[in-house]
């Protein structure tokens, strides 16, 4: 379906640009002379407002559109005046242009807000796609246990934010849960990004998880030498997997305990961190609780 572009018709000055302009940025043109003959403002990516001549009145309509679902509001006047600029965009505008100066500068803006709502339209096709891909369904059982499993899940699913582990032997489906979950709450539209915490050297798995700074190590590892960004920066927004989260070293281990707690990651080599938004999904066939030890006076801990 093609973007829609509302333009609110407030003067007759201009009026054989609007059909052009939509064209021209592959949009569909919806006119109206007050706001409820726009339709559904939330369906359109931009809204419009024609105002040649009476610019300056204009501010008592922007509050409107705004409250109707109006996603992104421009004004278009005839005068270049800086004062009236200001008043529209303290009270709900997102730019202003004169024409015919800023002819080109609208026809930019335009085709930006219409490239913006082809991209999230794709993307709510992604998600959908992959949600039926990875949904729920694709866990099969009958057992009491996994309804419970799946039950726990329905509810957490939702909230994106909360660290999760998953616990279970090899081959049970830990990865198809966290993929679930992932692809059916609120970072669908996101990446998805899975390590196997087993299969990586230690030499390797940190730099894999916090990235490496130029020059760092050079020859350590392969391309040591390039600056490299870790998989939590890699799946800033979405969900970063951890399978066999038990089998990292103790060390690793605070430090993801530190990203978790500040929300944000260190490159190797660097000085300064980097602000990252993941959900964090973790899983391990071992029984960590039982594998937790304890010295004597209880201040550190290994997992087995």
């Amino acid at each position: 379906m093609m973007p829609v572009v509302a333009v609110l018709l407030q003067s007759e000055s201009f009026s054989d640009v609007w059909p052009k302009l939509a064209a021209a940025a592959g949009a569909r043109l919806r006119l109206g002379e007050k706001v409820p003959e726009l339709g559904a403002l939330d369906e359109a990516c931009c809204v419009v407002v024609a105002a040649g001549g009476v610019a300056g009145r204009m501010g008592h309509v922007l509050p409107t559109l705004l409250a109707t679902g109006a996603m992104s509001v421009a004004v278009v006047g005839a005068t270049a005046d800086h004062r009236v600029a200001c008043e529209l965009l303290r009270t709900g505008a997102d730019n202003y242009f004169a024409l015919p100066g800023d002819f080109s500068r609208l026809r930019e803006w335009l085709l930006q807000q219409v490239t913006r709502a082809r991209e999230e339209a794709r993307a709510r096709a992604l998600a959908g796609a992959a949600r039926e891909q990875h949904g729920f369904g694709r866990m099969i059982g009958r057992s009491e246990c996994l309804r419970s499993v799946l039950e726990r899940a329905g509810k957490v699913v939702r909230h994106g934010n909360g660290t999760l582990l998953i616990t279970g032997e090899t081959g049970t489906g830990k990865e198809l849960l966290a993929q679930a979950i992932h692809y059916n709450g609120p970072r669908a539209r996101k990446p998805f990004v899975a390590i196997n915490c087993a299969a990586i050297s230690t030499s390797l798995v940190e730099s894999e998880l916090f990235g490496h700074e130029f020059g760092h190590e050079k020859g350590a590892f392969t391309d040591a030498h390039l600056a490299k960004p870790g998989l939590f920066e890699v799946a800033h927004g979405g969900t970063l997997f951890l399978d066999e989260v038990g089998d990292l070293l103790l060390g690793l281990q605070a430090k993801l305990l530190r990203v978790l707690e500040e929300r944000r990651v260190r490159r190797l080599g660097s000085v300064s961190d980097v602000a990252m938004d993941v959900r964090l999904i973790a899983a391990t066939h071992a029984d960590l609780a039982a594998a937790v030890e304890w010295d004597a006076s209880g201040a550190t801990c290994s997992i087995g």
